[in-house]
């Protein structure tokens, strides 16, 4: 017996030290990632509505959350008077609430915007543009009743609601968004002019504030415009703030004729109570009296620090609705439903949920009390979450009598207050007002009506019930429910459209399903740093994560539109060595791609390359990222349709797309007008890497003219920015050659000095590969212009252009390069 033990527990020994030393046991499995089914809920963009405006539609869309409920506001067609609405419980299905307002004032009402506070909501408009006018009523379906005097400022009038209860307005502007404070939700002060500027005239601004930071949405280029497009701003200070501009706008444009100018957004936050979405118009064709008819758009907002990103925009390209709160229920119509119970004991009534909220969590609570418990010197009520049992809970009590909030604990029948705060003195309780609970990692987040009262550091996050404890008051218990998510973390689960772009940082939750790293990294950037993954805050406020060890890898959801062979732009920090990383779907074959530390594209610090493709289907995937060798830290990556040029091609050949100005055309030669600004665009959007050669000649010493190259989302307008593309254009005249980055704007990176004499054809080839692009003149063997854009547009059509001019282009051909 003893020499047959001993026998087995030498042959067990020998097993487990070759699974040590083949490194079986140091691989756990990896969890299923649950795909979206089938039968889930879906929406696609664009929305058609009940009883929208006809032959206009919805336009300047405006949405606004009250007790759980979305409220949904338009412009209203030109001479025809009264406001529409429509409200929903998911945002994606929409009932018709009438005209809110008809009063003749509102003939023509541009861009209505409705805020609610203390137990009225104010609506906010410019009839036909002629200046604003304030309506008030006590239902966000009316009847709005006119308030004020015409106020004047322009259009587009928003109102934002400060953590401190200050009022402030913004409106349209030419040289940007204006500013101004508001004594009263009736009263305008003296504005100021925002840097948040496109250029031309902006408006349809918005602003909200996010964990501290105040960020503005705003429109640019004429509303007619095919480029009218949607940027974003960021202010650490104020709405009044100095506001930085990020490198990621516009975050929404398309001039395709399909689902174009796209703008006039608003945001709100989703029904999960955590989730953003901002919701904008397009055009379509032209009613019977001139203008677009306009269409309803929402698309997903999400988070990266400070940096703020559209999944989207989508168009004809099925979306997962927006998810719903773990539990909800308004209490008033439900009475209290199966997810709640109602109880009376010596504290007072008590509610509460039958569910347990997760350790991270948000929490809201909607209520009013009645005329008596309002009066009442001692009535309180409660806000409970964590509540295990009656000796142990958190609560966010408001005192009706002190207009006071106060953040306390019951740990072992024993209270603690932990934080107050003060209320407006104007409160009136018998209106609803709102308690957001907010449980992150380390820190519990108290709002009111909207409003960060507390944050409070917290020691572990704890789940329980939530409900409410009434003393000495019968208040009506409304809207209140629970999601599992806080803190932009339903952003981490969310589908990512492709094509599109996504954040490293979004890898799904829990380890070995959404992540797996050799070694759990114990520092701290204060983003899911319960993960254990290494995440770092970079200058921009935005994170980067980084895989370390071989078979590190991260994972994330998509949403394809298009089976299609897709290009892979990684923006990363140059590494220290080669780095190989390989990309898989749904667990399939892996396309593997090398990035070397030594790529010129490492100009800065960060750099975005084209690394690769891979072959996509259409529908929901996995996306698995595995490191194979070196050190890499993402931050971000781009998946672009690729639709490759496989031979040498004329202009002439060429699909042309958009045509603007006078160009004439004979015998394959394009010469610009002399009076316009005369461009043409052809080819394909989804070109990646080719080599462009045209001749070019210029028909006066003052003519100049230019190559576009990774051109996209062109427009013209009379009333718009005139530069209004995104790409790369090489400017050409007699003295010089200059590249430069198309953005709605034009930003010179080089310039060469040359001299072309008139009447003669100049050669120029234009080679551009990855981010780096050369401009050759001549059969010069070396490139006068060679530059690397660490932020490169990495595909897009060519075009020309005779800026006022009669420059002329002849035998431009365009070729794949050789990979």
């Amino acid at each position: 017996m003893g020499k047959s033990r001993l026998s087995k527990a030498v042959v067990f020994l020998a097993v487990s030290i070759m699974l040590i030393l083949s490194g079986c046991q140091s691989i756990p499995k990896e969890k299923e990632v649950i795909l979206l089914e089938e039968d889930s809920k879906l929406y696609t963009n664009s929305f058609k509505l009940d009883q929208e405006w006809e032959d206009y539609g919805i336009g300047d869309p405006f949405i606004m959350r009250y007790n759980g409920k979305f409220y949904l506001y338009c412009s209203t067609k030109d001479w025809r008077p009264g406001i529409k609405a429509w409200s929903s419980k998911n945002l994606v299905d929409w009932s018709y609430e009438g005209l809110v307002t008809e009063d003749p004032i509102t003939t023509g009402a541009y861009a209505p915007e409705v805020v609610y506070w203390n137990g009225s909501f104010y609506l906010y408009t410019s009839p036909a543009g002629q200046g604003h006018y304030v309506l008030q009523s006590d239902s966000p379906t009316g009847p709005f009743v006119v308030k004020t005097d015409n106020l004047g400022n322009s259009i587009d009038g928003s109102v934002f609601i400060d953590d401190n209860g200050k009022w402030y307005f913004t409106n349209a502007g030419t040289q940007g968004i204006v500013a101004h404070e508001m004594p009263d939700p009736f009263t305008i002060d003296i504005g100021i002019t925002t840097n948040a500027f496109l250029g031309h005239w902006t408006e349809g601004s918005m602003i909200w504030k996010r964990n501290g930071l105040y960020y503005m949405t705003y429109t640019g280029n004429h509303v007619f415009s095919n480029g009218y497009r949607v940027n974003y701003a960021v202010s650490k200070n104020s709405p009044f703030g100095d506001y930085t501009i990020p490198s990621n706008n516009p975050i929404i444009i398309n001039v395709k004729d399909e689902f174009k100018g796209l703008g006039h957004s608003a945001t709100v936050l989703g029904p999960d109570m955590d989730s953003y979405y901002i919701t904008y118009h397009n055009l379509i064709g032209h009613s019977a009296e001139g203008p677009p008819v306009r269409e309803l758009n929402i698309d997903r907002l999400a988070y990266n620090g400070d940096k703020l990103v559209v999944f989207g925009p989508t168009n004809d390209h099925k979306q997962p609705a927006p998810a719903m709160p773990t539990v909800y229920g308004w209490l008033s119509e439900d009475s209290l439903s199966d997810q709640w119970e109602k109880t009376e004991s010596a504290d007072g009534e008590k509610v509460l949920s039958k569910g347990t909220t997760d350790g991270i969590f948000i929490a809201e609570y909607n209520f009013r009390l009645n005329d008596t418990d309002a009066a009442a010197g001692n009535s309180a009520i409660a806000a409970l979450f964590s509540y295990v049992d009656e000796a142990n809970y958190a609560a966010v009590k408001l005192l009706p009598s002190k207009h006071e909030l106060q953040y306390v604990t019951m740990r072992n029948g024993t209270e603690q207050q932990v934080a107050q705060a003060e209320l407006p003195k104007e409160f009136d309780y018998t209106k609803l007002h709102t308690i957001r609970v907010e449980q992150r990692e380390d820190s519990v987040l108290v709002f009111f009506d909207g409003m960060k009262k507390l944050e409070e550091s917290a020691s572990a996050p704890a789940g329980g019930k939530i409900g409410y404890i009434a003393v000495d008051s019968k208040p009506i218990y409304e809207f209140t429910a629970f999601t599992n998510e806080a803190d932009g973390s339903s952003d981490f689960e969310a589908y990512k459209p492709v094509p599109g772009s996504i954040e490293a940082v979004h890898y799904l939750k829990e380890a070995e399903r959404g992540f797996h790293m050799k070694q759990k990294h114990s520092e701290s950037s204060g983003f899911r740093k319960s993960d254990g993954v290494p995440i770092h805050k970079l200058d921009d406020g935005s994170y980067s994560v980084s895989l370390q060890q071989s078979g590190d890898w991260l994972k994330y959801k998509l949403n394809v539109k298009d089976t299609s062979k897709y290009g892979i732009g990684l923006t990363l920090q140059k590494p220290n060595k080669d780095v190989v990383i390989e990309w898989s779907i749904d667990g399939g074959e892996a396309v593997k791609t090398k990035i070397k530390a030594d790529d010129p594209a490492f100009i800065e610090d960060t750099a975005k390359l084209r690394i690769g493709t891979m072959d996509i289907s259409a529908g929901f995937h996995e996306l698995k990222v595995q490191l194979k060798s070196g050190v890499v830290e993402l931050q971000s990556f781009e998946l672009f349709a690729v639709d490759m040029l496989d031979k040498q091609q004329p202009i002439d050949q060429l699909s042309v797309q958009t045509a603007i100005g006078l160009f004439e055309q004979a015998d394959g030669t394009y010469t610009g007008s002399g009076s316009d600004d005369d461009m043409i665009f052809a080819g394909n959007d989804n070109w990646d890497e080719y080599e462009l050669s045209v001749d070019v000649q210029l028909g006066a010493e003052s003519d100049s003219g230019g190559v576009f190259i990774r051109e996209s989302n062109e427009s013209y307008h009379p009333a718009q920015v005139r530069d209004a593309a995104m790409g790369y254009y090489i400017g050409i005249s007699s003295s010089e050659l200059t590249l430069n980055r198309m953005n709605y704007d034009l930003m010179l990176v080089s310039s060469e000095t040359a001299q072309l004499e008139t009447g003669r054809k100049y050669s120029i080839r234009i080679v551009a590969k990855g981010g780096n692009i050369q401009v050759y003149l001549g059969d010069g063997a070396k490139p006068l212009i060679n530059y690397t854009d660490p932020n490169p547009f990495l595909h897009g059509k060519i075009g020309i252009r005779s800026e006022r001019s009669a420059v002329s282009f002849s035998d431009l051909t365009v070729k794949p390069l050789k990979k």
